[in-house]
């Protein structure tokens, strides 16, 4: 029997609600559940915990987005000081797995279903492998439930994920997720989602799929399922969803709250740049109104920094959140993440600044834009964000939303994920103060 420790580094990006992380990861749960039973198993959240880098272990897995990867190299090289060893997985080291293999014993790239039972039964004969990764995709049918109650609740907000699918039909250039989980997407049973619910017997859920409408018979299959339920919902879809009025309004039926949707760019040479296909700037606004109109909330995520842009894309982007009244809007700093199309065409034109993973969050510069100077984005991200972000815009945007969503309840549920967002912009401010002082 081994004693295992699962760790997820701890990140700035990473802020409280009431005193509490707004939500849990999955990933670490899921990873546990995928042990073999006859082993011990720990999961140690840093974002809420301290490691004790002194208990007793056989082995430690860290799981690393590229944010964290930095924190993450500190934890394993610590463990390893005292004879430990160390696994890392995740996006970041199954793009980067020469970098990840430096600061540790293995490395699984990829998805870990296939993997992971496989790499501990050769730890427990001493034959680990440097690198393990799975010839094929895992199938989504009878997955093992997520091993949630080694969570800590009392660190969290309440409002657990539960996974759906797995890929993304798109290829945009600056996103990872088509090179961690691949293009095709794979789906849970229905009635396998349907029991996971049922036994967590909660009434909010976030669903973590990159797109949940991405295949709409099978969305529509599981949203009428859900109606029975009675729960309430948020998860990520795509804009295309505002073109299926009977898939719109299962959606509502089956308690959805909102969505978050990547709008990225109201430019339409950006949007065609980066290879978003399904979003045209120019049906934005009905889709928004067919979205409101079923009582749906956006978070509507835009990314500012795109080479077909200027300075003018701050003003425009605001004045569109203001005058459509998206409940949420995402402002992110374009990210040219390891592994993305968007990446190595950075770095063929030596337009990257720095390797310093920790600042690879979204809201941080990491690169030279082509029509604006590095401080120019910054600002113009800082004062986008200043407005949207303020008490008053989000007051104004909520109280309007009481029109056509008629819920109080929403109004509170956006509030909170209003606040997750604006304390997320201040911490890199307040980071940008500290750096700079």
């Amino acid at each position: 029997m081994l004693k295992i420790l699962l760790i997820q580094p701890y990140h700035p990006s990473n802020v409280k609600l009431f005193g509490k992380m707004y939500m849990s990861q999955l990933t670490l749960p899921v990873v546990a559940a995928l042990t073999p039973p006859k082993h011990e198993v720990e999961i140690i959240d840093e974002n809420v915990e301290t490691i004790n880098f002194d208990e007793e272990a056989d082995l430690v897995g860290i799981s690393l987005l590229t944010p964290t990867a930095e924190r993450g190299y500190q934890i394993a090289e610590e463990f390893r000081n005292r004879g430990v060893p160390v696994v890392l997985g995740g996006v970041h080291p199954s793009l980067c797995p020469e970098e990840a293999i430096k600061y540790c014993d293995s490395v699984v790239v990829g998805e870990a279903e296939d993997v992971w039972p496989q790499l501990l039964s050769d730890f427990e004969n001493g034959k680990i492998k440097q690198i393990y990764k799975s010839d094929k995709k895992p199938d989504m049918k009878n997955l093992p439930r997520p091993r949630r109650e080694l969570v800590k609740d009392d660190y969290y907000v309440n409002i657990p994920k539960v996974e759906v699918s797995r890929g993304c039909p798109f290829n945009c250039s600056f996103c990872s997720t088509t090179k961690f989980f691949g293009r095709k997407m794979r789906y849970r049973p229905v009635e396998d989602v349907v029991d996971e619910l049922k036994e967590l017997g909660v009434r909010f859920v976030f669903f973590t799929d990159n797109n949940i409408v991405g295949n709409p018979k099978y969305a529509k299959e599981l949203f009428k399922a859900l109606i029975p339920l009675k729960i309430k919902w948020i998860s990520q879809g795509s804009l295309n969803v505002a073109n299926d009025k009977e898939l719109l309004k299962l959606a509502r039926r089956s308690g959805c709250v909102g969505l978050l949707i990547g709008f990225e760019s109201l430019s339409t040479k950006a949007l065609s740049a980066m290879g978003k296909v399904v979003n045209k700037a120019e049906e934005y606004k009905a889709a928004i109104k067919r979205l409101h109109k079923e009582k749906i909330g956006i978070i509507g995520c835009f990314v500012f920094g795109f080479d077909e842009e200027d300075k003018s894309a701050f003003n425009q982007t605001v004045r569109f959140v203001k005058r459509l009244n998206i409940e949420v809007p995402q402002f992110t700093l374009l990210t040219p993440y390891p592994g993305t199309i968007l990446r190595e065409k950075m770095e063929k034109t030596s337009r990257i600044l720095h390797n310093k993973w920790e600042k690879y969050d979204t809201n941080h510069t990491v690169f030279k834009p082509l029509q604006m100077k590095v401080g120019e984005l910054r600002a113009g991200y800082d004062k986008a964000c200043g407005k949207e972000y303020s008490y008053w815009s989000m007051f104004k945007r909520l109280t309007r939303s009481l029109i056509y969503l008629k819920s109080f309840y929403k109004m509170i549920v956006f509030w909170q994920i209003n606040i997750v967002y604006r304390r997320l912009y201040l911490v890199s401010v307040d980071d940008r103060y500290q750096r700079a002082t």
